[in-house]
């Protein structure tokens, strides 16, 4: 068994050396691999990280492949890969989308108040498939509210502020409702929260 993984984690190496060498010219770094045993039971899914350019810091240009493959016995089958820019390497997982599979957050940039933001993909372990969500990077601290079936945040700025979004097929949607947090402790903020959420609502029923 520490063979066959040891073969396993050659074969990624090698797999992500060659693409970078294609693309950049440049030797890629495994970075992050994870056998995802204990959050997709009985799927073998590994999920890959690989560092294609440790020195670029600009968040427009990918330095980092993401891959998820699944061990189909001694074979290991790619799924899903994509080219993204990541500072920090950091995975998560969260379901976003409340079929109550957690879904994969690959994180994009932390700011200089700690604002962070993620890359989400929709995790499908009947079809094995993985679907990014396109815009999902421009939130800022993201959290699901399964409740509602929506996105909200919490962002520390100039004035803190509160944003709300759904994810429509593979895109965001953005309600355009900015409340903010005047720090009083006059609940003004948790009152206009709840409007808010009403408002939406209102004409975007949960999904069933």
């Amino acid at each position: 068994m520490i063979l066959m993984y040891s073969r396993i984690i050659l074969s990624i190496v090698v797999t992500l050396i060659a693409w970078s060498s294609k693309a950049q010219d440049t030797p890629a770094i495994l970075s992050y691999h994870v056998a995802c045993d204990s959050i997709y039971l009985n799927k073998n899914y590994h999920v890959t990280l690989a560092t294609l350019d440790s020195t670029n810091e600009d968040d427009s240009t990918p330095n980092t492949l993401f891959s998820v493959s699944r061990l189909s016995g001694k074979q290991y089958l790619q799924i899903f890969s994509d080219s993204l820019f990541s500072k920090t390497g950091n995975v998560e997982f969260a379901d976003f989308n409340n079929d109550r599979i957690p879904d994969i957050l690959v994180q994009n940039i932390s700011d200089v108040r700690s604002n962070s933001t993620y890359y989400l993909y929709l995790v499908d372990t009947i079809n094995n498939r993985i679907k990014k969500i396109e815009g999902f990077e421009a939130i800022k601290n993201p959290v699901y509210l399964p409740q509602y079936d929506l996105i909200s945040n919490y962002v520390m700025s100039g004035k803190t502020w509160t944003s709300f979004y759904k994810i429509q097929g593979d895109t965001i949607k953005d309600f355009d409702i900015v409340i903010y947090d005047n720090q009083a402790n006059d609940s003004s903020y948790d009152r206009d929260y709840r409007k808010a959420i009403q408002s939406i609502l209102k004409r975007e029923p949960k999904r069933r």
